[in-house]
């Protein structure tokens, strides 16, 4: 699932009949998904099928990112193949044309990407130490190998410092030849750097597999080890980590994943052993370091293991997840947000035009403080960028606009930015509540008039 930048939410059809194929959920008049509505989300190119594969949605709000794959239509190929994405907002699907990979990869496979804070989109090689950041189509730039001996189960996540965080799933040679190895990239200087090592070995020699980073609204990560039964969570400040929960009933989480509730609190899906089924949704508290149960969607456990399984927080602060069936599950996390970690508006205009362009709004803390959901290596569903939402007075219908082009995408505390935002052409004039959505978490509402054109 990617979220995109008008309220709708684009799913891929991964190792269904058809796997090259997108749809797009669209929430109902009164902003609800469950009860929203599916339509084309528009298909990759023929030849590409992707299963395991690095995806994004750009700060230009039209551009959708997919990369890769582990297998292609079911064949294991760590396929080089690509797909970029044009959006049409508020109604109109997305059009998708091939990408070539960077010169000289030979794979790109389940590899892991992030959007860095000055808006480029940084794209890993499973198989290799090789990094590049896309330019446009069919355009690329090499940047810093990584220090490990490749970025294979990995992942990357960004940091409320700027920095890029890398868990190693190898012995590095160049970190203290450990086994318990972390890397930070800093974009600025295009240089990667150890950083402290793990408080356990998160991985094991035989599958390297690694579960999810999740950065927290109390400035720690917390790291799931992958085919081990352990937790570690990083503390950004003091640039250490130390042990945390150990996950009950040999859960753990080979591959899966975690998205990151309005309250705090870390929801997670594991599963024993290795790729098996008896899955357990759990939730991690950073306040009182416990890690508990959460009720399971019945459809998904316990039969299912932890790497069928996607988590994302939806704009009502809602948690949708799925796993390899038809049905999206939404999870209502306990009330409450953590206090300052909101958006909030600093100037927007009070009187907009209906069907109007390139609005400007300010504000700090429109990308939120994390990217609040994550998965191993295989998938990214970051949801770090504003949404603006109108409500109309006058009956309580829901109306997103569509933002773009984002000044910056820092997810630091307190970051002044700006967003542009369109109105959608269907919504009517007259009162309304604007208010920013960031990981689920709203703005305080500002009153603006909408006009029709030429009143």
């Amino acid at each position: 699932m990617l979220q995109l930048r008008d309220g709708r939410i684009l799913a891929h059809s991964d190792q269904g009949g058809d796997p090259n194929k997108w749809y797009i959920l669209t929430p109902d008049s009164t902003g609800s998904y469950q009860n929203g509505t599916w339509t084309s989300g528009g298909a990759f190119p023929a030849n590409y099928g992707p299963f395991f594969f690095s995806t994004a949605v750009m700060v230009d709000g039209k551009t959708i990112i997919s990369e890769g794959g582990e297998y292609n239509f079911g064949s294991a190929v760590w396929t080089t193949l690509g797909s970029v994405g044009t959006l049409t907002p508020f109604t109109g699907s997305v059009n998708w044309v091939a990408n070539t990979p960077p010169t000289g990869w030979a794979t790109i496979g389940d590899a892991q990407s992030v959007v860095l804070p000055n808006g480029q989109y940084l794209q890993s090689d499973c198989c290799s130490k090789k990094t590049a950041v896309y330019n446009g189509p069919n355009s690329w730039t090499p940047k810093a190998n990584v220090l490990a001996k490749r970025n294979d189960e990995s992942g990357y996540t960004l940091l409320p410092n700027g920095k890029v965080l890398m868990v190693d799933v190898q012995q590095n040679l160049n970190c203290n030849n450990s086994l318990k190895s972390t890397e930070y990239y800093d974009y600025t200087t295009d240089t990667w750097t150890c950083g402290p090592e793990t408080s356990v070995q998160l991985w094991t020699q035989s599958d390297q597999e690694l579960g999810a980073a999740v950065s927290t609204y109390n400035g720690k990560v917390i790291q799931f080890g992958g085919n081990v039964v352990a937790t570690s969570v990083l503390d950004i400040a003091s640039n250490t980590w130390s042990a945390r929960p150990t996950p009950p009933n040999r859960m753990q989480q080979a591959d899966g994943p975690a998205a990151l509730e309005p309250n705090g609190k870390v929801l997670a899906m594991l599963s024993p052993g290795l790729f098996q089924g008896g899955c357990q949704f759990m939730e991690y508290d950073p306040v009182s370091n416990t890690l508990a149960n959460a009720p399971n969607p019945a459809l998904q456990c316990p039969g299912d293991s932890s790497f069928v399984g996607h988590l994302m927080i939806l704009p009502t602060g809602q948690i949708a997840s799925v796993s390899y069936d038809s049905t999206i599950n939404l999870y209502n996390p306990a009330s409450g947000v953590v206090p300052g970690v909101a958006p909030s508006i600093l100037t927007a205009s009070n009187l907009l035009i209906k069907g109007s362009k390139n609005n400007v709004l300010y504000g700090k803390q429109l990308n939120g403080l994390s990217e609040n959901n994550a998965y191993g290596d295989d998938y990214q569903a970051a949801t770090n960028y504003p949404l603006v939402r109108l409500t109309d007075r006058s009956n309580g219908k829901v109306y997103y606009a569509w933002t773009h082009d984002d000044s910056n995408h820092s997810i630091a505390p307190g970051n002044v930015s700006f967003t542009k935002f369109d109105l959608n052409p269907a919504m009517p004039g007259g009162q309304f509540d604007l208010e920013v959505v960031v990981n689920g978490i709203a703005s305080s509402k500002v009153l603006v008039n909408v006009l029709s054109q030429g009143t």
